[in-house]
């Protein structure tokens, strides 16, 4: 695939280019900001509804849970007050012998009249009195039963115990008519005691309290726990909106140290090359121009701004392994023995030493590390070859060798840009990669020296800022995720 055209005097820019590089590096800027605020809004709007709806939910089933539970708690006093009613019937109306109730003696005869009223009173709608075997002496409703015998599992334990039994019957598939009619009755045994030997029980069935789904007192129960529940969303959100408005209102300062970190790394690559410059005033200039040069081909390749902004860090400090060098080798004047070719060529290693511990200068350890080998496999350090060489280092020793060439040195003459292509295109498949060098020779002259004049005017800050604020973008965004 042949490289893309791409004017050289968009790789560096003009006025208006510049522009819009700034626009993007303050919008990256204001990216932690942006995503901040629009996670708290996110956050408030996820919070506010999930909550309002737990809270329509919990009251949902508050409206239909709770008046059961209310009436299940009435019912249950309800029972213990139809138990305490039989309780004091027995003891103040049957004290006698119930044998008396065969042929009603006057007490016996009170007390059944009694019985009547009892019931009427109090919505008691059957009485039955048992003797101590099981045999029904008195029936109010159902008096085809009196002196049957019966086998009642609750009457005999209630009678060995001695405890009072209270339960809800369902007398809609109840045998006697007389009492189906009624639906829900409170069933009471209580023992029947005279003197201190129980002689027999008392049966009542009484009628149940009707169930009001929404009766006055359950409506305000209902309506002050919805109430509680509003209210307590009400404190929880706005205890979580504060939260949230702590976070935003600490955006500014992330966003001012986002800048400032931003304006820290920009420092420090540019200190580090100008260290260098101060030591070799011969490559004065020289990372300035491969960065530029270096940007305009991998934008012809088309390759992704990840790489690009590589080209321009790694490019920026390709040779900062050279501090480490010694000056009788670095400024040795003439041309270099074996043995100081190899010192020469540790440079590689010792830039790799210098970045290793610094984070966001990893993204300039491949065209540091790769940017001496050859096509061919003939470079250094590793003798890599073709592909396996990464694509940043393989374009910057195209620019890197261009540039030297173009240089003035004590053991050479500066080489004409057409010499310097001439040079370039004997070593196409041997030195470079091909596809590379046809992306640079697409350069023409008098684009070159546009180039070479707005690196003396402008400089090449927007290409490191740009560079830097997408490490930084990336890093954050990576966290992020």
């Amino acid at each position: 695939m042949p490289p893309k055209q791409v004017s050289i005097r968009l790789t560096l820019m003009g006025k208006h280019h510049r522009h819009t590089l700034a626009r993007c590096s303050n919008l990256k800027k204001d990216w932690i900001i942006q995503v901040t605020e629009q996670a708290s809004q996110r956050l408030l709007k996820n919070f506010f509804n999930r909550s309002l709806g737990i809270v329509m939910i919990l009251a949902l089933a508050l409206l239909v849970a709770l008046p059961a539970l209310i009436y299940h708690h009435h019912l249950r006093a309800y029972q213990q007050e139809s138990l305490h009613l039989l309780e004091t019937f027995i003891a103040k109306e049957l004290d006698f012998p119930l044998g008396e109730l065969h042929e009603p003696s006057p007490r016996a005869q009170r007390a059944l009249g009694n019985i009547e009223n009892f019931l009427a009173y109090a919505d008691f709608v059957e009485f039955k009195i048992w003797a101590h075997d099981g045999r029904v002496l008195y029936a109010f409703r159902q008096r085809e039963q009196v002196g049957l015998q019966f086998d009642n599992a609750r009457l005999q334990t209630m009678l060995q115990t001695r405890m009072p039994h209270t339960e809800i019957e369902d007398t809609r598939d109840h045998e006697n008519l007389d009492l189906k009619k009624f639906g829900k009755l409170v069933e009471l045994y209580a023992p029947i005691v005279h003197g201190d030997k129980v002689v027999g029980a008392a049966e009542v069935y009484r009628v149940t309290p009707p169930f009001r789904f929404l009766g006055s007192h359950i409506f305000l129960v209902v309506s002050l726990s919805f109430l509680t529940l509003i209210m307590l969303h009400l404190l929880l959100f706005g205890r979580f909106r504060r939260a949230v408005q702590t976070v935003v209102a600490n955006e500014e300062k992330l966003g001012q140290a986002y800048q400032s970190l931003g304006m820290s790394y920009v420092a420090t690559i540019r200190s580090l090359a100008r260290a260098l410059e101060v030591r070799d005033m011969e490559t004065e200039g020289h990372s300035e121009r491969v960065v530029a040069l270096a940007v305009h081909i991998g934008r012809s390749l088309e390759l992704p701004e990840t790489e690009i902004h590589k080209l321009v860090i790694g490019a920026f400090l390709h040779d900062l392994g050279k501090i480490g060098i010694p000056d009788d080798v670095l400024l040795r004047p003439g041309e270099l023995s074996a043995d100081q070719r190899t010192i020469i060529e540790t440079h590689v290693c010792k830039g790799l030493e210098i970045i290793r511990d610094v984070a966001f200068l990893q993204p300039a350890a491949e065209v540091i590390q790769f940017h001496h080998e050859r096509w061919d496999g003939s470079g250094y350090p590793h003798g890599l070859s073709q592909t396996s060489i990464p694509v940043a280092a393989r374009v910057f020793a195209v620019v890197d060798v261009f540039d030297a060439l173009l240089s003035e040195r004590p053991y050479k003459q500066a080489f004409s840009f057409c010499q310097a292509r001439e040079h370039l295109a004997q070593a196409s498949g041997k030195l470079f990669d091909p596809q590379i060098l046809e992306a640079f020779f697409q350069v023409k002259e008098e684009d070159f020296h546009f180039l070479l004049k707005q690196i003396n005017q402008n400089g090449i800050e927007d290409l490191v800022n740009a560079a830097v604020d997408d490490l930084l973008y990336r890093g954050f965004g990576h966290q992020s995720a």
